[in-house]
């Protein structure tokens, strides 16, 4: 049986305060420890000090009504969804639009968390109901170091070299590209049959190579997003130029530095020409600097985010 976090703290407390049998607790200890430990382990919870079995369900149960004090209050709490870790930050329990932020090749979620806090501490909408999910990547390059799929860095930095920075990417994709979009399309439908919310209410957002799965998702995805974020992109498939027409009016923010050797600024530029002659509704943002998100970009999603409850 599959119960939302919040439901699931919420339920724990009743049934402690009322010292009425819980099943939820009951499933705990009908775990292993073994099972347990897998789970403190997905839960960034230290298994040190636990000398027996219901030593791991008290402590277990412990950080659950910890973290129940961040929902609804901005602070950020960890969940594995769909075989990925999850950075979350609500102010709801009942949230009425979702962000979801994918990180870049070689990072981890951690790095991106900030987009999240910042919005829901600083922002125009801190008061609204919204929920950012920061998605880690399922492909771990080493400690803390994870992508949505391969990548040929040198490669790339060759073809850029030899051929110029439009030419970049003339190749098709992996196959892990689409293994990886079908997981977090499976995590995103989820987290909308959770809380009853439409494509409409779910805003798509990334950095780097996350930024090309975000762009992914929007385009392929049969029910149009509220709106897709890039921050540092690239026309990584040739494929979207035709999907964008697909899509018209899907909003879209963009930012890229002028001087990012990473990703040029003319891989931006093409990605933007692409999705503007599809018929999206798209705002691009040149900024001095090089390959990062700029302060502008979160203010600038702020106001984006905050539009959308108009």
């Amino acid at each position: 049986m599959e119960v939302s976090f919040p439901v699931f703290l919420a339920f724990l407390t009743l049934c402690i305060a009322e010292n009425q049998y819980c099943p939820i607790f009951g499933e705990l200890k009908s775990k292993s420890i073994k099972e347990l430990k897998a789970m403190m382990k997905d839960l960034n919870i230290s298994p040190s000090g636990c000398l027996e079995k219901k030593d791991l369900v008290n402590k277990i149960l412990k950080f659950q009504e910890q973290e129940k004090k961040k929902v609804q209050s901005g602070k950020p709490y960890i969940e594995k969804k769909n075989g990925m870790k999850c950075i979350m930050m609500q102010t709801d329990e009942n949230p009425e639009m979702l962000v979801f932020v994918f990180h870049g090749f070689g990072a981890n979620a951690d790095n991106l968390a900030d987009v999240g806090k910042y919005i829901l501490q600083q922002g125009k909408v801190k008061s609204k109901k919204l929920k950012f999910v920061t998605v880690n990547a399922p492909m771990e390059l080493g400690p803390d170091s994870f992508a949505w799929w391969p990548l040929n860095l040198m490669e790339l930095a060759m073809k850029r070299m030899q051929q110029g920075p439009t030419d970049m990417f003339d190749e098709a994709p992996p196959k892990q590209m689409e293994d990886t979009r079908d997981q977090v399309r499976e995590l995103i439908y989820a987290e909308m049959k959770k809380y009853k919310l439409p494509m409409s209410k779910v805003v798509l957002a990334g950095f780097s190579q996350g930024s090309w799965l975000a762009t992914e998702l929007a385009l392929t995805m049969k029910e149009q997003a509220a709106a897709l974020v890039v921050y540092s992109g690239a026309l990584y498939k040739k494929e979207w130029i035709q999907l964008a027409s697909e899509k018209k009016g899907l909003k879209v923010l963009q930012f890229h530095g002028q001087q990012d050797f990473i990703l040029p600024f003319e891989q931006g530029q093409l990605l933007h020409d692409a999705l503007k002659k599809g018929g999206l509704d798209t705002n691009f943002h040149s900024f001095f600097g090089e390959h990062t998100i700029p302060e502008i970009g979160l203010q600038k999603l702020d106001d984006m985010l905050h539009s959308l409850w108009k």
